[in-house]
């Protein structure tokens, strides 16, 4: 059991890790350091194998079921243009 432990932490981490590089890339790019990027594909300053690394990641820290219920959950704000 510790040891399962101590894997989800390192997976937790590494996915820490993607997301400061894309919000560093953001920053550096000239995005508002009081906002995030939309993180849509494209627009979250992830290279597509980081944010594959990062789906695969979250599926293996999280249950199903906690993905399928924060989804549905959430509030998207609109687009702007």
């Amino acid at each position: 059991m510790k040891q399962s432990n101590t894997i989800k932490q390192q997976q937790a981490q590494r996915i820490l890790e993607l997301f400061a590089i894309a919000r560093q890339r953001y920053l550096d790019a000239g995005g508002n350091p009081r906002r995030t990027p939309r993180g849509l594909k494209g627009d979250d300053y992830m290279t597509d194998e980081e944010r594959q690394e990062a789906l695969v990641l979250g599926r293996q820290i999280f249950p199903q079921e906690y993905i399928d219920n924060t989804a549905r959950s959430i509030k998207y704000p609109p687009v702007e243009s």
